[in-house]
């Protein structure tokens, strides 16, 4: 199951006692996926929606709204070789009570589907459940390594991206907007802002959910990022023990390790004795006990002294 639908399904479950809530929720499913249509006489408010749960949902929202014969149809659409769900409101008395309950036209007005951006809920449990709304009709989260975290609300026009801004700032939070093939989407990208959203539209089981991923990917984050910091030290400490050892076997053969100072000599030993040691290690297992910077000291000494370009060295310096 995708996280889009795990989401709409988590909110469709939810109980909702007040009815102004509920008239909310279902005004934003309205406005987004709602259109009016006049066939044969017959007059029909329908709500499409792409998950059964969230169409369940419609219906019960419906009915405690006074609709009395609500009804649902399943189409399939050939395109994409989905399921989509059409809630109907019949009857031209029936839809103008709607309509005028959820305050979207005056009574004894004519009867349409206004496409004005609308009012902005006072009470903030009305935000929630229009914002909940929103995300029922047009919303959507993803997660995945390439892309990262990923929440966008489809709103429509731009007019109706500013009043679902304008009410998300009531919760502290900013959604950007961008326009797509000359439609409005909001979008999150911040895991944080994210959970704050799922959590002020009652998505609370998901959100316990994504937060346990958090967790999960930064513990790995963490752990690759050590390890990779280790591999990489570690393979500093063997490229560095092996231009040691070589410089240690160029001295063997050119002079010999008897004819080098004592304390250089003492460091080739233990060298050649724990080729894998770090400097620090190596310090340690001497008597009396050396400094990583005492030992870096040493094989510099020895470096000046037998490094392969040494010689080379010497010869331009005399030509300067």
């Amino acid at each position: 199951m995708s996280l889009t639908r795990q989401v709409k399904q988590e909110l469709a479950r939810l109980e909702e006692t007040l009815a102004c809530c509920g008239s909310w929720e279902l005004k934003a499913l309205l406005l987004r996926n709602g259109y009016y249509s006049l066939r044969r006489n017959t007059h029909a408010l329908v709500i499409a929606v792409d998950n059964s749960a969230v169409a369940r949902r419609l219906f019960n929202l419906l009915r405690q709204a006074g609709v009395e014969l609500p009804s649902i149809v399943r189409e399939q659409e050939k395109r994409l070789d989905k399921n989509r769900f059409m809630v109907r409101v019949t009857g031209r008395e029936q839809i103008d009570a709607l309509l005028v309950y959820l305050d979207l036209k005056e009574a004894g007005r004519l009867l349409s589907l206004p496409r004005l951006p609308t009012a902005i809920p006072k009470r903030n449990c009305c935000r929630r459940a229009f914002l909940r709304g929103a995300f029922l009709a047009g919303g959507s989260i993803s997660i995945s390594r390439r892309s990262g975290y990923h929440l966008e609300i489809n709103c429509g026009g731009t007019e109706d991206a500013r009043v679902y801004r304008k009410l998300l700032g009531f919760f502290n939070l900013d959604a950007p907007y961008r326009l797509r093939d000359g439609t409005a989407y909001l979008y999150f990208k911040s895991a944080e802002a994210i959970a704050d959203f799922l959590r002020i539209i009652g998505a609370g089981g998901t959100l316990l959910e994504l937060e346990s991923m958090r967790v999960v990917r930064s513990m790995r984050n963490q752990v690759n990022r050590v390890v990779n910091c280790e591999t990489a030290n570690l393979e500093k400490v063997v490229a560095s023990a092996q231009q040691q050892l070589d410089l240690i076997d160029r001295a063997e053969k050119t002079v010999g390790l008897d004819k080098l100072p004592p304390s250089l000599r003492q460091a080739a030993l233990i060298r050649k004795q724990y080729p894998d040691a770090s400097l620090k290690e190596l310090g340690a297992l001497l008597d009396p006990p050396v400094s990583k910077s005492g030992m870096n000291h040493r094989f510099r000494q020895l470096s000046k002294m037998f490094a392969p370009h040494q010689k080379l060295l010497s010869k331009n310096r005399a030509n300067y």
